[in-house]
């Protein structure tokens, strides 16, 4: 819920927000200790949506899996946590850092410094992305489609879907 103002008068703290779900809080609201945060702007169903449209009409073009599609485009993005992992704990690691999902996989890419270790980028799926990360991919899903002559959103349309991503998790 985007609130728009707040205001705290004779002990009393206003929320305001144009938001018509909020008429509900009253009737769903339970006494007790709250921490108000700010969203830290995760990704919208329509986002995610629209990232595995563009994998899978690059895939058809490509003819390989979608899945790859979208492996390479986060690869692309840098979004990983590197990690140095005893090398006797290397295929272990990277068989459980995979199974959270298909955005989410791990490379040995060097020796570490620290003797018996691996250098592992371990990549990050989407599902953990927040606006700025989940609106790079789909940039660089649409620039892939556009070098494959695949139609994709109109700047505008790709700017209203953007404005729609702010007003959902601002």
């Amino acid at each position: 819920m985007q609130i728009t103002q707040a205001e705290y008068k004779n002990g009393t703290l206003i929320l305001t927000t144009k938001d018509p779900e909020a008429r509900k809080l009253p009737y769903k609201f339970k006494s007790g200790n709250y921490k108000i945060v700010k969203s830290q702007g995760k990704r919208t169903n329509d986002a995610n949506a629209y990232c595995w449209m563009l994998c899978t009409k690059i895939s058809e073009v490509l003819k390989i899996p979608k899945e790859e599609v979208y492996r390479n485009s986060i690869k692309e993005g840098n979004e990983y946590t590197a990690f140095p992992i005893r090398g006797d704990a290397l295929d272990e690691f990277m068989r459980i850092w995979s199974g959270r999902g298909i955005g989410w996989f791990a490379e040995a890419v060097d020796d570490s410094k620290i003797p018996g270790y691996k250098l592992v980028f371990a990549y990050h799926g989407s599902s953990v992305y927040n606006k700025k990360q989940m609106a790079s991919l789909i940039d660089r899903l649409v620039q892939d489609a556009k070098s494959l002559d695949i139609e994709t959103l109109t700047e505008r349309e790709l700017s209203l879907i953007k404005e729609a991503w702010n007003e959902k998790t601002d």
